[in-house]
């Protein structure tokens, strides 16, 4: 097997144990798969535009604008994620963004909403909108649309998994902040236009939404706002980017367009101008790190417990969770948690040795026994949304011993 789009094809529609007896039958280690699902040297992407069908988790579709500029040398693609305001279209959207797509060397994915599948408080569009919002809309679970477009994208295009990133506007702006406070992991970048971290702040302070932003402080972010928006006021982002700068972000830009107002044509997002440019060069110069030896995390929902190669399990209903984990040498791992009563180590030999591993949860430590297995590869890249950067060679569970003072834990 030596084309990438059929080492993914095997890894995402057979069982594990079944896709890893193929790999191994053709001489392949979890090493040479996972450069395998990295490569893109079947790239062959001619420049087109079409319209495709995406699926979300609950096996709805919803129709795609998909835009592949043309390529810019050897270069591999990277992936932009348009998400469209209330009332707006994934087609309506793409003819604004395809000039990023093209400055980017970026292929561009404009999804179009659909209504949630359960029902849920409208936090995010609350005060906006109104209480008694019926329209299609973003979420933040990673079922939805936004996410699995980046699924497809890593599953069906020859991409760079590394160049990943979110732009959105008004809503899709607010599904921006909130989605890259939570998976940041998966991106290299996200900007959002016109939008807010969260529509509550106009009432007052977003607890949740604030003990999420730490989350945001290694993500490059590109913040453009009108100055002259009447529908989701510019101080939203603007004190969201101060307390960010305030928390020591460095990779975050405000730019304010003096003449803006709410609608995407009134911005004059063009090459030549800040919005526009400012944007493209974050882009460009951003990469997503892949086994990074420190990791801090914050979550509220299990299902965005995970960044990198920890998860937190069984969240305390609520409230924020929050985990640091440091690979302390090739043969120690030193993690501190609470707000959850389990956590999930993916362990890859990018990160520690096979062989004994000591790991320390809250100052109790326990051995590890770490043998790389092609099952769990396959497994892992599969769980994380066809995201080599994301398998992992062994995954353990681990008990969460109980802390009783949580202050100043992260200091």
């Amino acid at each position: 097997m030596t084309e990438p789009h059929e080492a993914r094809r095997v890894c995402l529609t057979n069982d594990p144990e079944v896709a890893a007896e193929l790999f191994q039958r053709q001489g392949l280690d979890p090493h040479s798969l996972e450069r395998l699902l990295f490569a893109t040297a079947d790239a062959g992407e001619a420049c087109r535009a079409e319209t495709v069908e995406l699926q979300d988790a609950w096996g709805r579709s919803t129709k795609t604008a998909l835009y592949v500029p043309p390529s810019q040398g050897n270069r591999p693609r990277g992936v932009i994620v348009g998400l469209h305001g209330v009332g707006g279209s994934g087609a309506e959207l793409e003819p604004y963004l395809r000039p990023f797509a093209r400055a980017c060397g970026a292929v561009l994915l404009c999804p179009t909403a659909r209504q949630p599948v359960a029902e849920r408080n409208n936090f995010d569009l609350a005060g906006l909108f109104g209480s008694r919002f019926r329209e299609a809309r973003w979420t933040t679970d990673p079922g939805d649309f936004p996410v699995r477009a980046l699924r497809w994208a890593r599953e069906h295009l020859a991409i760079c998994v590394d160049r990943c990133a979110l732009v959105g506007t008004s809503m899709g702006g607010i599904a921006t902040w909130g989605i890259a406070s939570r998976r940041w992991d998966s991106l290299a970048m996200v900007a959002s236009i016109n939008g807010a971290p969260s529509i509550w702040e106009m009432f007052g302070p977003d607890k949740a939404m604030r003990e999420l932003l730490p989350n945001l402080l290694n993500l490059p972010f590109t913040v453009v706002h009108g100055n002259r928006d009447q529908q989701i006021p510019a101080v939203l982002d603007k004190e969201a980017v101060t307390e960010l700068r305030s928390l020591g972000h460095q990779g975050i830009s405000l730019v304010e367009v003096p003449e803006g107002e709410h609608k995407l044509s009134t911005m004059q997002i063009v090459p030549g101008n800040p919005q526009f440019d400012v944007v493209v060069q974050c882009f460009r110069s951003s990469r997503r790190t892949q086994w990074p030896e420190h990791v801090r995390h914050y979550a509220r929902e299990g299902e965005n417990g995970r960044a990198h190669w920890v998860a937190m399990d069984d969240l305390a209903p609520g409230r924020t969770a929050a985990v640091e984990a440091r690979a302390v040498d090739r043969a120690r791992l030193d993690v501190r948690a609470y707000g959850c009563s389990r956590m999930r180590l993916f362990l890859s030999d990018r990160l520690v040795d096979p062989g004994r591993v000591l790991v320390t949860v809250n100052n109790v430590p326990r051995e590890i026994d770490f043998r790389p297995s092609m099952a769990e590869a396959v497994a892992t890249y599969a769980e994380a949304g066809a995201d080599p950067g994301r398998m992992a060679h062994m995954v353990v569970e681990v008990e969460i011993p109980e802390i009783h003072d949580e202050e100043g834990m992260f200091c």
